[in-house]
């Protein structure tokens, strides 16, 4: 079969980096793309592409012809969620509880907006939620008490924790390859954050949470937890 741009473009990364990346072979079952090696250890990753739907190509279409296009709406996070539910079942085949593994996602669209770090959080950790306070008739107006992750959430203790980080592929410029990576803070096997920082792939984890906020990511700092 064919590969895709975005699996060309990942073995390119991989190569640049100097990542020893295997293709897994495809088999009668569903399995992940690749297998990455460093230092000993092995690390399953899936590669998928968020293509352009119906209504975008559409707004593409009028763009190119009026010069803009149609306003679109969406659920943020629904298309990375998609591709989650797609992965997980695959994933979970290969790291069998052992290895930790990346989803790793490449957007078509303009800006790379499906895979912005806002969508990938409200995707895995869930909908950002506001509450407020009704006190009783007369005594007091509805004030904000606080935020908090709400619905669609996909990362959890029991769901999808045989994915261990998102990865997003991007290319910053015409011969410019880069791969940012969330780690799933409720993962079954972690991702050891040393094994990437040191070919220089921005990390990022959520922060602590205090309550009455959502917590959002912070970018590992290298030289403190590799």
């Amino acid at each position: 079969m064919e590969k895709t741009l975005s699996e060309r473009l990942f073995e390119h990364y991989c190569q640049s980096k100097g990542i020893a990346c295997r293709k897994i072979p495809e088999a009668d079952t569903s399995t992940p793309d690749y297998e990455l090696a460093i230092e000993g250890r092995r690390i399953v990753v899936e590669v998928k592409e968020i293509d352009r739907n119906k209504e975008e190509q559409e707004s593409d279409r009028l763009l190119r012809q009026r010069g803009y296009g149609n306003a679109e709406s969406s659920t943020p996070g629904d298309r990375v969620r998609a591709k989650i539910d797609k992965s997980s079942a695959q994933i979970k085949v290969r790291t069998v509880g052992i290895h930790p593994s990346i989803l790793v996602l490449f957007d078509f669209g303009p800006a790379y907006r499906h895979l912005h770090p806002y969508q990938i959080r409200v995707a895995m950790y869930g909908l950002e939620q506001v509450y407020i306070a009704l006190p009783p008739l007369g005594s007091g107006q509805p004030h904000v008490t606080g935020m908090g992750y709400g619905p669609k959430r996909k990362m959890t203790h029991e769901h999808n924790n045989s994915i261990s980080a998102i990865g997003v592929l991007f290319t910053p410029g015409p011969d410019e390859i880069g791969l940012h990576v969330y780690h799933n803070k409720f993962a079954e096997v972690a991702l050891d954050t040393g094994l990437l920082a040191k070919y220089g792939i921005n990390q990022f984890k959520l922060e602590d949470e205090i309550v009455g906020t959502t917590a959002n990511w912070r970018e590992v700092v290298p030289s403190k937890e590799s």
